[in-house]
């Protein structure tokens, strides 16, 4: 007899009904937070006319997010991932539940509420990152890690490739569709979230929290390769919100139709799943160094060209697409190389610790870039922006750390190539 053929790894994860459904929480989670990153803004300019409260609803949703998130990886590693999943789509569902009924109150009190409501829903997606990443170590082999990173990204960049058109369209029909399309997809989120019978006996490990809490921040402190991933990331994530803030806010000042905006939206995504049909192999064939200084590269080209592409938005569409094609490599490179080194039973607190400083300039940028433009309009965030792009390459390519991050087939648990 000859020998047995094994299994195309594509395969063996089609067949894995617990990742499976832990795609479709995901995708639900990112589809709903897709549309809402076009309705919102466009909800409040549309009540307000002031990009700066448009940033500031914004502030406070990446604010709560980052607050939840530091604390909450802890929490996931204390408790079922699976369970702090459900709930944490449940609560996103009651926090977008909440803007809902503000868009129906008076307007002195509606702006109020809705930040309260994009607040919650931020802070519980703060838990969604640890919680993932937990039930993703448990369920996938080692093996397979890149392929399903790859996987991830490239579904979750659908979602946000679909949800900006859909934001922009819904919210032309009426901003309670956009915002009751959120609250229908965390609600799916939650319901098709693996349960813990699913993946495995979960046993919280026995100290305490705030000293389980500090474990996570110093793994990740004296991990070189997560520690350059969290600066890096903390300086991409500014230009990543200043850019779309701007955009979007100087097409809607124009007259642009929202479904054209929502589109924009999306061109950017549309190049990551464009470029999520090699992340698997990419990611797994080259260094993370070379990976990162690439599509970084290529972001800060594409935040420079919009200076002076913004006045056309198809232009500016073309340029947000192609500037993303190689990011999901790189992506799924960080998320496969952090599963990889990082113990189980640290997971979500390693998580949550690596993300904080990669999120610390958000808020800052959301509430920067709406007074950037009410101020001075669109061409001096967008300068701002492509300037902190390019110091992020800077940054990228004289890290030591990461330049020395071997393959993902050549790693070992602590980080260092496996011997040959």
């Amino acid at each position: 007899m000859g020998d047995a053929v094994e299994p195309k790894r594509g395969s063996v994860l089609r067949r894995n009904r617990a990742f499976q459904r832990l795609v479709v929480a995901k995708v639900s989670n990112e589809l709903s937070s897709a549309v809402g990153n076009v309705a919102l803004p466009l909800i409040v300019l549309g009540v307000t006319a002031s990009a700066t409260l448009a940033g500031l609803v914004l502030f406070a949703s990446n604010a709560a997010l980052i607050a939840t998130q530091a604390f909450g990886g802890a929490l996931v590693d204390r408790h079922s991932p699976s369970l702090v999943l459900r709930l944490s789509s449940f609560a996103q569902a009651s926090g977008w539940t909440l803007a809902l009924l503000a868009i129906f109150l008076p307007e002195p009190g509606m702006l109020p509420v809705l930040i309260l409501g994009a607040a919650l829903a931020g802070a519980a997606s703060g838990l969604d990152g640890p919680s993932e990443q937990a039930l993703v170590k448990v369920i996938v082999p080692r093996d397979q890690l890149g392929q399903a990173a790859a996987v991830s990204q490239g579904r979750e960049a659908g979602a946000g490739l679909v949800g900006g058109p859909v934001g922009g369209l819904l919210y032309s029909l009426g901003a309670a569709w956009a915002l009751g399309t959120q609250v229908a997809l965390n609600v799916v989120a939650g319901i098709f979230t693996p349960r813990p019978s699913r993946v495995a006996e979960y046993e919280p490990p026995p100290s305490r929290y705030i000293a389980q809490l500090r474990e996570g921040f110093v793994f990740v402190w004296r991990q070189p390769g997560l520690r350059g991933v969290a600066i890096v990331a903390g300086l991409a994530n500014l230009p990543i919100i200043v850019l779309p803030l701007t955009l979007i806010a100087y097409y809607q000042k124009s007259g642009e139709a929202p479904v054209a905006i929502g589109i924009l939206a999306t061109a950017f995504g549309a190049g990551v799943v464009a470029g999520a049909l090699m992340a698997g192999t990419l990611s797994s064939r080259f260094r993370l160094g070379r990976l990162g200084g690439t599509a970084l590269a290529a972001f800060a080209l594409g935040q420079a060209a919009v200076v002076f592409t913004y006045p056309s938005l198809p232009l500016t569409a073309v340029v947000l697409f192609l500037s993303a094609l190689p990011l999901p490599a790189f992506n799924a490179a960080i998320s496969a190389y952090t599963v990889t080194v990082t113990p189980a039973p640290l997971m979500g607190r390693v998580t949550a610790a690596s993300g904080v400083p990669g999120m610390l300039l958000m808020p800052v940028g959301a509430l920067g870039g709406g007074l950037l433009f009410d101020h001075f309009g669109p061409f001096v965030p967008l300068v701002l922006s492509a300037t902190v792009a390019i110091a992020t390459v800077v940054v990228m390519v004289s890290s030591k750390d990461l330049r020395r991050i071997p393959r993902l087939g050549e790693l070992s648990e602590d980080g260092h190539e496996l011997p040959t």
